[in-house]
């Protein structure tokens, strides 16, 4: 027998009790579980988009809406109260648009045919792309204003529209933003790309029947993704850059008429990490520069539920399903006492999405010889229906898997 009989033979006899047809979830890698003494390898690509979140109440609104129609007067800049009430630099117009570009390289290596050992690199890309402009103030600059002396009802940087002086530009209001008292960056675009934070852990196959298959993994993402910046409001991190401890449970059942179910549940513990945080006061849109502390942060944890119903002709399978994300609420403490309540408000969150998925599996025409490997190439469309305190993602992506 050559080396290529013995590896089919072990790998249809890994993947689960030799028959003539492996089975539709080794197939079409529904698990990633490597034959014994064999290595699995995938590569996932993924692109989203979205204009809107859901709020705390699970309604759909534009992103950047707390920067849209917004009116800046003294309850956003105290300085202001000094030129009496309905003073303002002018209302905003925010757009937002985020997109973002996922990949993901696994590999795993089976110790044994019901146990494989892996790693995941996750990295990527988020691009927010930012209109943002402020028009209609009734207030200009002061062009006799004395920086060097404190601020008064004689000393204002500020003076109401008429006599030569005119509405503060969006470049002078970006100009408060970044200046001593604020040291916010300025609103605009901004591209995020680095590594997110891969996961190490394991797969165990606890049970085994000609037509089922329950999968276990145990798993630790490693923080290791770039903090959040304090001092840019419209800026989105690759990942939440804190480690976590993962179980799942994957179930797999072979029905009547070419059709499988299949079901993944799996809870998520966050730990506890450092991160340094603006911490504003209630109803406070802008904390200023002084504000900002190294709090302590415990994420919420997470549970995902996912059932799809799949129907497989010869090589082809496709499939439809549902998925849910649950989040509890995150928990900031800060060292010196500092309320953060704000910064807990409304992260407590839920997803729903559909999905749809086709996948080809050239496992059978590697084994004719039409194939120079076992290769399995999936395409998806997932959307979202709805939510509360999170994004409205819209996303497509691709996986390729292979065993060597």
């Amino acid at each position: 027998m050559n080396d290529k009989k013995k590896y089919i033979l072990l790998l249809s006899s890994t993947l689960l009790l030799w028959s003539d047809t492996i089975p539709t979830d080794k197939q079409h890698a529904l698990s990633t579980l490597a034959p014994a003494g064999k290595f699995v390898f995938r590569v996932e690509g993924k692109t989203r988009n979205t204009q809107f979140a859901y709020n705390n109440k699970g309604d759909k609104t534009p992103l950047g809406d707390a920067l849209d129609k917004v009116t800046l007067d003294a309850n956003i800049f105290p300085s202001l109260s000094l030129l009496g009430a309905g003073a303002n630099l002018g209302t905003t117009s925010s757009f937002m648009e985020f997109d973002s570009q996922r990949g993901e390289i696994s590999f795993g290596y089976g110790i044994n045919k019901d146990l494989t050992i892996g790693i995941i690199f996750p990295f990527g890309t988020i691009n927010n792309r930012v209109d943002f402009s402020v028009s209609g103030g009734n207030i200009g600059k002061n062009p006799n204003f004395n920086p060097q002396i404190a601020t008064s009802a004689t000393n204002s940087p500020y003076l109401p529209v008429g006599n030569g002086i005119t509405p503060l530009s969006t470049a002078d209001v970006q100009g408060l933003l970044t200046s001593p008292t604020y040291g916010y960056k300025p609103i605009a675009s901004t591209r995020t790309t680095g590594l997110a934070d891969p996961t190490v852990g394991v797969l165990y196959q606890a049970l085994k029947t000609n037509d089922s298959s329950l999968v276990l993994l145990a798993g630790v993402d490693i923080g290791i993704a770039k903090e959040d910046d304090p001092d840019n409001l419209v800026d989105v991190p690759i990942n939440n850059g804190n480690s976590a401890f993962r179980m799942r449970a994957e179930y797999y059942k072979n029905l009547d008429y070419g059709l499988d179910f299949f079901a993944k549940a799996e809870y998520g513990v966050e730990f506890e990490d450092r991160v340094t945080k603006r911490v504003p006061q209630q109803g406070q849109l802008l904390a200023p520069k002084n504000s900002t502390e190294k709090l302590s942060r415990d994420l919420g944890d997470y549970r995902t539920y996912e059932v799809s119903l799949g129907k497989t002709i010869k090589s082809w399978r496709f499939s439809g399903h549902l998925y849910r994300l649950e989040k509890d609420s995150d928990t900031y403490t800060s060292d010196i006492g500092t309320d953060t309540s704000v910064l807990e408000a409304n992260t407590d969150s839920y997803v729903n999405q559909w999905e749809t998925e086709l996948s080809w599996s050239g496992i059978d025409a590697w084994k004719k010889d039409k194939l120079p490997m076992p290769l399995i190439v999936s395409l998806a469309y997932k959307d979202t229906f709805s939510g509360k305190n999170g994004l409205d993602w819209s996303e497509i992506y691709f996986r390729v898997t292979s065993f060597f």
